[in-house]
């Protein structure tokens, strides 16, 4: 399991919002990219 501090933060804030697209908005992201972040993050496991 290789998952950076990024990735945690991105979901960890997807979770608090429960909407990809508010996450993205708090983060500064676009949605693909917050998207990008949950699935590279999932493949860890």
């Amino acid at each position: 399991m290789n998952f950076t501090l990024q990735q945690l933060k991105v979901f960890m804030i997807v979770v608090q919002n429960e909407s990809i697209t508010k996450a993205s908005e708090e983060l500064h992201m676009t949605q693909p990219a917050v998207s990008i972040q949950i699935k590279n993050l999932q493949a860890q496991f």
